[in-house]
């Protein structure tokens, strides 16, 4: 089973300068969490995706794991609530068919395409991908 988890406000304090992590004061995120190469990361739920660095729960809606804005969760005992999530039944349906692995590999592809545009930042693909990635601050965890 996946972990799903809520961030605390805490961690969006500690992080308020950094304008791609999203906050939701009446609608928190619901976020995933897997440990990848031993960095715990938090890769949110979110609607009104467009981009291809996702696994999908409801594509028709444009909703699902939204990957360019994973966080790294260096402080779990502050920044993991414990406030137990809703998620709607139609997405929890698909993510209980999910498994970790999965989207541990995903995460792994996504941090590999962030460094690859990091090499070529004057291509438009690559400028986008860095400039709207979160991983823009947590590049010591890469």
């Amino acid at each position: 089973m996946l972990n799903i988890v809520f961030l605390t406000k805490k961690f969006f304090s500690d992080y308020a300068g950094c304008d791609e992590i999203r906050t939701k004061e009446k609608r928190p995120y619901v976020c995933i969490y897997v440990v990848v190469d031993g960095v715990l990361w938090a890769i949110p739920l979110r609607s009104h995706i467009s981009h291809e660095y996702v696994i999908w729960t409801d594509k028709e809606n444009g909703c699902g794991i939204d990957f360019s804005k994973a966080v790294a969760i260096s402080k779990p005992d502050e920044y993991i609530s414990s406030q137990k999530p809703y998620i709607r039944p139609n997405e929890f349906a698909v993510l209980k068919k999910i498994n970790k692995y999965t989207i541990v590999q995903k995460m792994k592809q996504y941090m590999k395409a962030y460094l690859n545009a990091k090499n070529h930042p004057e291509i438009a693909r690559n400028k986008q991908l860095l400039e709207f990635s979160t991983l823009q601050y947590f590049e010591e965890y890469l």
